[in-house]
């Protein structure tokens, strides 16, 4: 026979051990929900660093992008780099083809987007021209001008004569891409053309998923001049529709 004393502290300990149980389980279930949170944060926090801050200083918190259509030209360039141009052109627009805007090349020297191949030490010198000022020693440069609507009103590309190959066509895609409106690097997906953290930069030659989905995002669902909470509203009610 159990007496009363030996039956509560079995009680007690068994109550123990469902509460530890029921604490670990729910220890399990709230690290899954931070996990799925941080996962599901990635993409806002990707969005909200490279169009909501400038790379080196500038503007912040505020969209600002092309509200027609920019043409782009290239200076100095091989017939090979001009073909990649082009094909990016190509197969951005296929991603723009719904939006208000399509990316168009030119032989023109006066176009919107200029890609200047040039040797790095000349850099500081050439955007000085065009009011930019540069953080010496990167292989490539993106500026733009826009107006006080938040309308892209100029883009200047730099690029280093001296790169050879993939990591040429690296930085082409990378850099013109933060044209578009898209200026800041961001650390969250290393297949991006965006992507940069304390040690690698991109080495994408072509637009990632979630470089495709920011793109049609920003010209289908933003407007110049939206805030961090209207790209906020805007991503929760679309971002998950596109493709």
């Amino acid at each position: 026979m159990f007496s009363n004393n030996s039956i509560t502290r079995k009680c007690f300990y068994l109550a123990i051990l469902l509460l530890t149980c029921v604490a670990w389980d729910q220890l399990y279930v709230c690290a899954g929900v931070a996990e799925e949170t941080e996962s599901g944060g990635q993409e806002w926090n990707h969005i909200k660093t490279v169009l909501m801050s400038a790379e080196y200083g500038g503007r912040s918190g505020v969209v600002e992008r092309w509200n027609r259509s920019p043409l782009i030209t290239a200076v100095g360039a091989s017939k090979t780099d001009q073909a990649y141009i082009e094909s990016l052109i190509m197969s951005w627009n296929q991603i723009l083809a719904e939006t208000p805007i399509q990316l168009k090349y030119t032989n023109d020297a006066r176009a919107d987007i200029g890609i200047i191949f040039a040797d790095r030490a000349n850099f500081k010198e050439i955007s000085a021209i065009y009011g930019f000022q540069i953080v010496e020693g990167g292989v490539g440069f993106a500026g733009t001008i826009v107006d006080n609507q938040h309308h892209m009103r100029m883009g200047l590309v730099l690029i280093d004569n001296e790169l050879l190959d993939h990591e040429r066509k690296a930085t082409i895609a990378q850099e013109l891409y933060h044209t578009l409106g898209p200026i800041n690097d961001s650390p969250y997906f290393p297949a991006s053309v965006v992507f940069e953290d304390e040690t690698m930069p991109s080495s994408a030659i072509k637009l990632a998923d979630v470089d495709r989905k920011l793109l049609k995002f920003l010209y289908a669902y933003l407007k110049p001049g939206d805030l961090q909470s209207d790209t906020r509203e805007a991503f929760i009610k679309f971002w998950d529709t596109l493709e």
